[in-house]
């Protein structure tokens, strides 16, 4: 054996332990750090993985309401008039002091009902038409939230 390999040997088994022993220290002290963060790791994977189905179930009500959107907004539009009947202007009544000696109608007698003489009011087709195009439009608003508010199965 040669005798600077014999010198050095022990240099260089030192040298190896020490390096050795660093590699160990290292992966220890990792492992360490590891275990230490990893329950906060898993909440925000957590946290992460519910955000991810919340923003889906968004998404899926988000498309349902523009699809039930664009369907309401491709129904024709009805343009018959509707018309509420305006009554003839009210029957005079006697002061209650004359109403004593008076005779009152008959039962069954049209004098003072508002059956007679309507005539044809303004069209309020449009408005109605407007506020059923609102509802519908509420209804399918209401869907989508109750869509998004289900649990995931």
């Amino acid at each position: 054996m040669p005798y600077w390999l014999l010198k050095y040997a022990p240099h260089l088994i030192l040298t190896a332990g020490l390096g050795l022993l660093a590699v160990y220290a290292v992966h220890t002290f990792r492992e360490q750090g590891r275990d230490e963060i990893r329950p906060q790791v898993e909440r925000l994977e957590a946290e992460l993985r519910a955000e991810r189905a919340n923003r889906i179930r968004a998404e899926m009500a988000s498309s349902t309401y523009a699809s039930e959107l664009a369907t309401l907004a491709r129904r024709p539009v009805r343009s018959a008039p509707v018309r509420l009947c305006v009554s003839p202007a009210a029957v005079p009544t006697r002061p209650a002091a004359e109403g004593v000696d008076g005779a009152a109608p008959a039962a069954g007698s049209s004098a003072g009902s508002t059956g007679e003489n309507l005539g044809a009011g303004p069209d309020i087709g449009p408005e109605l038409r407007e506020l059923a195009a609102q509802c519908d439009i509420q209804n399918a608003k209401l869907r989508a939230l109750q869509q998004w508010a289900q649990p995931s199965p």
